[in-house]
């Protein structure tokens, strides 16, 4: 796929659901003069971050190849899951409740277009082959996507990064959340406009 056409702002399915970033006047007022700020800035203005001895930030995003995080060493904790969600890996809450031990009090959480996630269905086959040549008998393999496929399929990233984004809300209350949604064409940040929505709920 021409990188061009992973433009998630061009995207009739994207573009009218996510604000652009493009200066620190659109960032909300809370995430100012935090490690969010940071990580919005050295992705979208071209920004360096100013390198550490203690992480500052947990970064979740998903197992994507075509995203990076642009962090220096020692900047944040990153965990890469299948669609960028915690909810489906036994045991993250206790990865979690370590890296809140360690002093980070902000996460960033990570959606993109043309997520894999998405496509699950049709891609079962390739699944249970890729595992069949790994060894695994066939039908235990075709059993084990089956079970598997749903809890880790997405019908939308958008929608799934609020999900995760309410569920983490319930969980950790006292540490500070940034649903963000990457444009896979410019690995450009936006907020999603259901969160812009959340904030002015928040405020009445």
């Amino acid at each position: 796929m021409d990188r061009s056409q992973l433009s998630a702002t061009q995207s009739s399915r994207f573009g009218t659901r996510i604000t652009p970033l493009t200066s620190r006047t659109d960032l909300p007022p809370r995430w100012l003069e935090t490690p969010i700020e940071d990580f919005i800035a050295a992705h979208n203005f071209d920004k360096p971050i100013e390198g550490g001895t203690e992480p500052r930030l947990l970064i979740v995003s998903c197992i994507e190849y075509r995203f990076s995080p642009s962090v220096p060493h020692s900047f944040a904790y990153v965990m890469r899951t299948a669609g960028g969600r915690l909810s489906h890996e036994s045991g993250s809450e206790f990865a979690l409740s370590y890296i809140l031990a360690k002093g980070v009090r902000h996460i960033a959480m990570i959606g993109h277009n043309d997520c894999g996630m998405t496509k699950v269905p049709q891609f079962k086959p390739n699944l249970v082959n890729a595992l069949v040549e790994q060894g695994w008998e066939e039908t235990k393999a075709r059993t084990f996507i089956e079970e598997n496929a749903e809890r880790f399929a997405m019908d939308d990233e958008i929608d799934s990064l609020e999900r995760e984004y309410k569920r983490m809300r319930e969980l950790f209350k006292h540490v500070e959340i940034a649903p963000l949604f990457v444009s896979l064409a410019s690995s450009r940040l936006h907020i999603p406009n259901w969160f812009l929505r959340y904030m002015v709920e928040q405020k009445d």
